[in-house]
């Protein structure tokens, strides 16, 4: 084989040939990855910034029911309400000897 044969010299006025519909497929399928690639990773940014407001609610909700503390009204109520059962047990009680 010659020398020149072998050896492959590229420069800026090489030329290649392929087939229109060839280039046209190639076009079309890397243009197709890029938008489904671009669809999926706006898709994971999506569920992942829901997933963080979830969260950020979810810690808000749990602090607000670890806090929470009914009103003097409401504590008042349920003791009296309790005192009263009482009472109505040791009636009860006594109604029933």
């Amino acid at each position: 084989m010659p020398q020149d044969q072998s050896e492959l010299k590229l420069s800026d006025q090489s030329n290649i040939s392929i087939p229109i519909r060839n280039l046209i497929s190639i076009i079309v399928g890397v243009s197709v990855s890029t938008w489904a690639y671009y669809g999926i990773i706006e898709r994971l940014n999506a569920i992942e910034g829901q997933a963080t407001y979830m969260l950020e609610e979810i810690e808000e909700n749990d602090t607000w029911i670890d806090e929470f503390q009914p009103p003097p009204q409401v504590q008042d109520t349920v003791e009296r309400v309790r005192e009263l059962e009482i009472r109505l047990n040791v009636l009860e009680a006594l109604t029933n000897k």
